[in-house]
């Protein structure tokens, strides 16, 4: 190991300095919270880059980040470093040169580094090297879809019974979707294995049991032994304890025997878990009996430990109890067989998972897409090969090797198997002399539910040594820069009592221990812990009867912002450690750190109304933000207006703003009517209905623009819908002038902007956007508020402290500590491990019976603990965020239960809790409260006889806190501004008078405002059949002339993406101008067509599908063809712009395409195709009139234009139905005595 000698003068910890130098072997640095980890990894690239005995260029290492931000600042902090070494040494042409060569430099996350590798090599995979990423909306719909079809095939199959048992056992009565989720998480678990396929055929293995089979043998019987053994430990502890207080001078003495009973009953236990067998285990737990406790008389000891023992004892029994229930009520035998008749159900669930793996892979590359996850699986096909079973490097990979000087990787505790695979691919040789550096701190791991594995980190932590001594070499990095030190002492504190080998995997010893490294001036704040409880019996009596409720939230939001007054009044200060300088506090030095944002609207709400800016960075919550809610319900009635309660929502938002009594009387108008035909029949009835005149006005304006809409979303962008709603309604203004307007405003153009990035995919349409965002909350995906904030803006922020990982603030409030733990996967029927697969509950489909199975409670005992160690993890992330004051506030419902549950970490001995307090934790206060209830500070609060504090340099203020202690805290500082602000003014009436006159004025053109430059025929037809028509058309009743045609939902498997009438009709146009014109055409010629502009993308593949060719064809038997063949001039698809005069001296720009315009002796005739349906009409007459009056403007229009432009006759104007193949002319000019300045 080659380390050099540091200088006096270095600034360098000495184990930074040899994190920065050492060399000649693999390195894991662990580097704590705030221990310079970045400074460190810079400074050793720019060292191997400057080094001037063995220099390496910087395209030479491969240097993988955790995020692309974190490679970004990388990259500059490199390129930073660089420049400043050019300007001590100008003359250096290497550094220039390395200067040059960054841009160059493989300096990116694992994901972007398997891309380059994928496009530079896929000729190896035979993939095309043009593929696109899918983007994660896509991938989920074409997940979706996959899953759907494997499933229906599955049920379609020759023997369904396998997957229709499947599915009645963990699916509801209503539909399949768990199975879909079942399929689609074991996949996603499948995929983060070098291996996935075979990781999944593995699973039912280990269910196929041979008649012969031992129970001890079972992969999970160990691990499990040892987790039964361990809560028989923290039994036999307590039993310990039982009788420690039983011997103290005032403790209930009959009960030490009774203890030691309890003691030997238990050691017998432990003995057989040690050393028996599972059937000797069953055996002693069926046979357990407990002694009879001794009788306690009274007055004979102290109540308190009295009662403490007793609930000791009661806590072994039931412990102990309970794992005799869990485990050993049925026979070994018993255990066996429920294992074997789960393995067919395992199997097909392997079977149709392995099958969507396939189909989805075909889907994706039939569409040149990838997903990130094949990034790394097709990274890995080309760096490796089989041999024996075995990955080992390929030929592209020993290049790599050759290449790659040093591998550099950040936040490796948040990798997993496969990049763990990936990256020993490109390294070079053993831990002993390798080339790999790894950085990244497991007490800060906290993505195991992306599937991360920080036992990677934690095994080479184990295996490395401090001086590389026949291994790798490890460096903890502990001193920390960040913090002050009452900071660290009170992390240390409680951390030194809670985090151990099992409970929280890594044990927190001295070199896990945070050191102040930060030269900060003076004393600091101590540590807070904040305790909100219920109002008490006594104190609700001196209370007044009329204070408010307060719930968790509200309570925790108002100690927040108690606590941030004290620091704004009292002018607090903020120091810049390094230069001793200060400044005065400001809001965006104070972080509001949560487990999951649950609470942050209330929170959020309670800080405004004390008039404390705030923004709450929400990772979800985003679909019930009410203006998104509003927008989609909006977007559900354009698709589909036949929805009641979208439809009334919508009626009911502020752009229409119709009233409840309103909503009603529409309602009552056709009961049994869909809501939209309920609003038709509402309006038909006009004044018997007695409809005020602003709520006709107000349906009727909304009408014109729905239709708009609709028209829009047939032909336009779903993004170009969104924004068009936006401009009609005017609701983004509307949003901007509620509450938080500036957060509504983002939110409502991020999903504008979700709509663009929806479009770019291959799927298209309203519909499937609509499902895609159903899926996502159906699923409980959310996309988080749109970010309305930047940086420096001055607020107090409110986030989770996922999303606070790799920051700091100066003064962090951890709210919601007496939460519970999320254990909604343990409610689950089934649960993933990533080395046992996947353990289910057994199923007794027939009688619809679910019941914990050996491998499901083995697999439990496993994932709780690790649930609980990264919980740990979590909370010594947020505690570790703070840099000048820390404040962790919670809540309890009773405080006298809560402090006396905790102070049982006083009558433990030794630092670390005991086991049985540490393990059983629910919630972050299980572990914070019992630690520092043994700090001296929590002594006012309570101590136990017997008990003992710790001596602990690290300062604590403890206090608690009930609703009644809050209650000013709530007054908004509106009124206090407002209260100073009351003295008489004298208004100016001047003023007054230029104000409204302002506002009043009128401007003079207003209605050329109202027009557009430039339109199109179809946008001025519908104005103008809108503006025309007596009432708007569907409030009209039905014609006789008019079959009804009844449509209905489609069940979901036939939900498929089906073109809408309007891209047919284009595809039809597309071909009549193609097709040749001088000869009829066969059905067999008109299909070749179709497939040549398919070739040249002028139509698309589903277009071919669905356009009619023998329609077309029989288009050439038609007298009209014969005309238009005979024609010495025909012209198709003719475009033309044409000045409209708008009425009032404007001109507007009309644009339009005319299908066919063909010469004959006496004059020009226009034709128009049109794919219309005409089978509902019961009279060519009802059909000529519907058809003139839907298009008759329209020709109009295109035979005034064209005629002006021209200057030609135009004789007849026809329209041409592929339906029916029928020719209707249309009469006169219906855009004659059209008022232009109204409808253009």
């Amino acid at each position: 190991m080659k380390i050099p000698v540091k200088p006096a003068d270095a600034t360098w910890t000495d184990a930074q300095w040899r994190a920065i130098h050492a060399s000649g072997s693999d390195l894991l640095v662990s580097a704590a919270a705030g221990s310079g980890k970045t400074a460190v990894l810079i400074n050793r690239l720019i060292g191997k880059v400057t080094d001037p005995d063995d220099p390496i260029d910087v395209d030479e290492l491969l240097v993988v980040t955790f995020t692309n931000a974190a490679a970004a600042e990388m990259r500059h902090r490199m390129a930073t470093a660089l420049e400043e070494a050019i300007e001590k040494n100008p003359s250096s042409s290497r550094l220039r040169r390395q200067l040059s060569l960054l841009n160059k430099a493989q300096i990116s996350t694992l994901h972007s580094f398997c891309m380059n590798i994928v496009r530079q090599y896929a000729y190896v995979l035979d993939l095309d090297p043009g593929f696109r990423i899918a983007d994660t909306a896509e991938a989920a719909l074409l997940r979706d879809d996959v899953v759907g079809r494997v499933l229906e095939e599955a049920y379609g199959s020759e023997n369904p019974e396998p997957v229709y048992r499947l599915a009645d056992s963990f699916t509801s009565d209503r539909d399949d979707q768990a199975i879909e989720v079942l399929i689609d998480r074991l996949y996603d678990y499948s995929r983060v294995h070098p291996k996935p396929e075979e990781w999944l055929r593995d699973i039912p293995r280990q269910y196929h049991l041979p008649p012969d089979a031992d129970i001890d043998s079972l992969p999970f019987i160990g691990p499990l032994k040892e987790a039964i053994r361990h809560q028989l430990e923290e039994a036999a502890s307590m039993a310990a304890e039982v009788g420690r207080i039983a011997r103290l001078p005032d403790g209930p003495a009959p009960l030490a025997s009774t203890a030691e009973e309890d003691g030997a009953l238990i050691g017998s236990l432990l003995g057989i878990m040690e050393g028996g067998t599972w059937e000797e285990a069953y055996h002693a737990f069926s046979a357990i009996k407990w002694a009879k406790a001794g009788t306690i008389r009274k007055d004979s000891c102290d109540e308190e430990l009295a009662e403490r023992a007793k609930k000791k004892r009661n806590d072994i029994k039931k412990l102990v109890n309970g794992l005799k229930e869990s485990y050993f009520v049925r026979t070994p035998a018993r255990l066996l067989e429920e294992m074997r008749l789960m393995a067919p159900m395992m199997d097909t669930l392997v079977g149709l998972t392995i099958r969507f793996g396939e189909r989805y892979a075909e889907v994706k590359r039939n569409r040149g897409i990838v997903d990130f996850s094949d990034l790394e699986h097709l990274a890995l096909d080309i760096l490796s090969e089989e041999r024996d079973g075995t990955l080992v490097p390929s030929e592209i990979a020993h290049d790599f090797r050759d290449r790659f000087r040093e591998v550099l990787v950040d936040e490796y505790q948040d990798t997993n198997r496969l990049q763990e695979t990936i990256v020993s691919l490109v390294k070079s040789g053993e831990n002993k002399d390798g080339n790999l550096f790894m950085v990244g701190d497991v007490k800060q791991s906290i993505y195991r539910f992306r599937l991360a594995e920080p036992m990677l980190f934690l095994g080479k932590y184990l295996r490395f040594n401090g001086d590389a001594d026949g291994t790798g070499m490890k460096i903890d990095l502990n001193a920390n820069f960040r913090s002050r030190r009452e900071v660290l002492d009170a992390t240390n504190y409680v951390f030194r009592q809670v985090m151990g080998a099992r409970v929280g995997e890594i044990d927190y010893d001295e070199a896990a221990e945070l050191k102040p490294g930060a030269p900060y001036p003076g004393a600091g704040s101590p540590a807070t812990l904040t305790i909100l409880h219920e109002e008490q019996e006594e104190d609700a009596d001196e209370s007044s009867a009329s204070d408010e409720e307060l719930k968790q939230p509200q309570q925790e939001a108002r100690a927040i912002i108690r606590e941030i007054r004290k620091l704004m009044e009292s002018g607090a200060e903020v120091t810049d450690p390094w230069s001793g300088s200060t400044r005065p506090l400001r809001y965006r030095d104070i972080v509001i750190l949560m487990r999951s944002m649950t609470w942050s609207g209330e929170i959020a709400e309670e800080l405004k109304h004390a008039g404390i800016p705030v923004y709450a960075e929400t990772s979800g919550g985003y679909f019930d933000a009410i203006e998104v809610m509003i927008m989609l319900n909006t977007l559900r009635v354009i698709d589909n207006p036949y929805q009641d309660i979208p439809f009334a929502s919508v009626l009911r938002a502020p752009f229409i703003g119709l009233g409840e009594n309103e909503l009603a009387k529409i309602r009552l108008a056709a009961p049994d009517e869909p809501y939209y035909e309920a609003l038709k029949q509402y309006v038909r009835n006009g004044a018997s209905a007695g409809i005020p005149a602003g709520t006709e006005e107000k349906i009727r304006r909304f009408y014109i623009h729905f239709e708009e809409w609709r028209d829009l979303a047939r032909r336009g962008s779903l993004a170009d819908l969104i924004w068009q709603v936006y401009l009609d309604t005017h609701y983004y203004e509307m949003a901007g002038a509620m509450p938080n307007g500036k957060q509504r405003q983002a939110n409502l153009r991020a999903l504008h902007d979700r709509a663009i990035q929806y479009e770019r995919t291959s799927f298209r349409g309203l519909f499937r956007f609509l499902r895609f965002i159903d899926r996502m909350r159906r699923r409980g995906d959310d996309m988080g508020t749109a970010k309305a904030v930047g940086e420096q803006d001055d607020v107090v922020r409110i986030m989770t402290i996922h999303a606070s990982k790799g920051l700091e603030f100066p003064h962090v409030f951890v709210a919601g500590v007496g939460r519970q733990f999320n254990k909604m996967d343990f409610n689950q029927p089934y649960l993933f491990d990533q080395h046992f697969g996947l353990a289910v509950k057994a199923v007794d489909p027939d009688n619809r019976i679910q019941y914990t199975s050996l491998p499901f409670l083995a697999i439990k005992e496993k994932k709780e603990l690790e649930m609980r160690a990264e919980e740990m993890r979590v909370l010594y992330v947020a505690m570790t965020r703070a840099k000048e004051a820390l404040h962790l506030i919670g809540s309890v419902k009773d405080p006298d239960a809560a402090v006396m549950k905790w102070q049982e970490g006083q009558l433990a001995p030794g630092e670390r809790l005991p086991e049985y307090i540490r393990s059983r934790a629910a919630g972050y206060l299980d572990w914070i409260g019992p630690a520092v209830a043994r700090h001296r500070a929590f002594a006012p609060h309570g101590t136990v006889p017997g008990g003992q504090l710790l001596d602990d340099g690290s300062v604590w203020n403890i206090e608690f806190l009930a609703p009644s202690d809050l209650s000013s805290e709530s007054g908004p500082a509106a009124e206090i501004a407002a209260e100073a602000d009351r003295e008489e003014k004298t208004p100016d009436s001047g003023a007054e008078e230029e104000v409204l006159s302002r506002f009043t004025a009128s401007y003079p053109h207003s209605a050329s405002v109202r027009k557009r430059s430039k339109q199109s025929v179809s946008e001025v037809k519908r104005m103008w059949l809108l503006e025309n028509a007596e009432e708007p058309d569907p409030f009209m009743s039905r014609s006789d002339e008019i079959r009804p045609m009844y449509m209905h939902d489609r069940p979901e498997f036939m939900q498929e993406r089906t073109l809408t009438a309007a891209e047919i009709g284009t595809a039809m146009h597309t071909i009549m101008q193609h097709i040749d014109l001088s000869r009829p055409q066969t059905v067999r010629e008109v299909q070749n067509l179709i497939t040549d502009l398919t070739r040249r993308e002028l139509i698309t593949d589903e277009e071919a599908r669905e356009v009619d060719a023998a329609a077309i064809s029989r288009f050439f038997g038609t007298p009209i063809y014969e005309r238009i063949r005979k024609s010495p001039d025909i012209r198709r698809e003719l475009p033309f712009t044409y000045g409209l005069d708008a009425g009032d001296g404007d001109r507007q720009i009309l644009q339009g395409i005319a299908d066919c315009l063909f010469r004959e002796k006496d004059g020009w005739v226009l034709l128009d195709y049109k794919t219309d349906r005409t089978g509902m009409f019961r009279s060519e007459a009802s059909l000529e009139a519907a058809m003139a009056e839907r298009y008759g403007v329209q020709l109009s229009l295109y035979a005034r234009a064209i005629g002006d432009i021209l200057d030609i006759n135009i004789k007849e104007k026809l329209l041409y139905l592929f339906d029916g193949e029928r020719v209707l002319t249309i009469r006169g000019d219906h855009f004659a005595d059209t008022k232009t300045d109204r409808i253009i």
